[in-house]
């Protein structure tokens, strides 16, 4: 009778002890380099990687995108995210000083991230995120991509056209490098102009955003007048002519927040990113398909990347609402948490009608800048309409240059966009 109290008493023990391991106790961990897709995502779901169950780290529509858009996810442990050269002992220097007004903009900043310590419960946290995200030279106070070839995809049919752009942005206010402010009144310049094919030479928009929130002076060339023009301020959410990008999605986010009914912090979690890429770099020797050996445009729905790395980090899970007469009616983000790497790893944009219209991707590498500090570097960045099974991809290339020495404010203002043609 002892005895068998005894096994009962050992059992009872045990369930309980297994139920307060929780339900993924004895789950599998997945081998480095599991390949996670369409064929083995049900068989992946319950394993875990790193002690963290796989269906936990996928976030947003990336489910959906692996089930039925073809996405694939190589799965390793983490590595230490890194952050840019300079970063921490900026913000550290100048922490405590920023602050928002009344209105949400950004006053009494100067340099470093605004907003170091996000609190999830604070109601002011999403404006304070997007804040970190533009605001700072995180990228870098100057950026000069190029060679940046767009590639144009039917989901059906494959690679439409190839198009040559130019993107340049420079800070006026929270430069890492010094003056730490070169204008008070100006946040940056940003410019994504098309340069080929010839047909399309030119397009584009040049913005100059405000630091006070006010709309923006936008800026386009006229090829058949050869003169630079000032548009509607409207015009920085429109179209991208001939690519599935608005321009406040150019390099994931282009705007002030102010521009916006609201932002909000939904939580903090873990997530499967991009963050130490793998992908090879666009070959500028080759010709046809064989430029972009960092794409599979040889299989349905011809947008997907090769495959890289996914690694579990930390992110904020951040929602941006659009005003009403905006294209999007809810932008969201999931955005690196790493205080000084606030990486827009994925986002999911919803039409008007709240349906899911896009998923914007981007991933990062480590990359050594032109002036020797480390920081990151973008290695991929594709916009999938899943609406009309349609997307805008490019991938980087040797020639993108952060914090180039020779970077000067006027290089990059209205008046230079005839030059960034040549």
């Amino acid at each position: 009778m002892v005895k068998k109290d005894v096994t009962r008493l050992v059992a009872a023990t045990a369930l309980a002890a297994g139920l307060s391991w929780g339900p993924h106790a004895m789950a599998e961990e997945v081998a480095e380099g599991t390949l996670l897709n369409a064929a083995t995502i049900d068989g992946l779901l319950d394993k875990t990687l790193e002690g963290t169950p796989i269906r936990d780290v996928l976030v947003g529509q990336q489910e959906k995108m692996i089930r039925e858009y073809g996405w694939q996810m190589k799965l390793v442990k983490a590595k230490p995210v890194n952050v840019t050269t300079g970063v921490v002992e900026l913000t550290e220097q100048y922490k405590g000083q920023a602050s928002l007004d009344a209105n949400k903009r950004l006053v009494n900043y100067t340099t470093g991230v605004p907003f170091p310590d996000i609190d999830v419960a604070d109601p002011d946290a999403g404006y304070k995120l997007a804040y970190n995200i533009l605001r700072f030279g995180w990228l870098g106070d100057a950026m000069n991509l190029q060679p940046l070839n767009f590639l144009i995809i039917d989901g059906k049919k494959g690679l439409e056209k190839e198009q040559g752009w130019v993107y340049r942005r420079y800070l006026m206010s929270g430069r890492m490098s010094a003056p730490h402010v070169e204008d008070e009144s100006i946040a940056k310049y940003e410019a994504l102009i098309n340069v080929y094919p010839n047909d399309t030479r030119g397009l584009g928009l040049l913005t100059v955003n405000y630091a006070d929130g006010r709309l923006p002076d936008v800026y386009a060339y006229v090829k058949s007048l050869r003169r630079v023009r000032r548009l509607s301020s409207g015009a920085w959410a429109d179209p991208v002519q001939g690519t599935d990008l608005l321009f406040d999605d150019t390099f994931g986010l282009n705007l002030d927040p102010t521009w916006y009914d609201n932002w909000k912090v939904l939580g903090k979690r873990r997530a499967l990113v991009v963050d130490h890429s793998v992908l090879p770099a666009l070959d500028e020797s080759a010709s046809g398909q064989a430029k972009y050996p960092f794409m599979r445009l040889d299989e349905p729905p011809y947008w997907n990347f090769v495959e890289d790395n996914y690694e579990i980090q930390d992110v904020y899970e951040l929602e941006g609402t659009p005003k009403s007469n905006h294209l999007v009616s809810r932008r969201h983000m999931f955005v690196g948490a790493t205080m000084g790497a606030p990486k827009m790893y994925w986002q999911d944009h919803y039409d008007r009608k709240g349906q899911h219209w896009h998923t914007e991707f981007i991933s990062y590498k480590d990359w050594k800048w032109d002036d020797g500090r480390t920081g990151p570097t973008v290695t991929g960045v594709v916009i999938a309409d899943v609406q009309r099974l349609h997307a805008t991809a490019f991938g980087y290339s040797s020639g993108f240059h952060h914090n180039p020495p020779d970077a000067r404010a006027a290089d990059y203002a209205p008046e230079a966009l005839p030059r960034m043609l040549q």
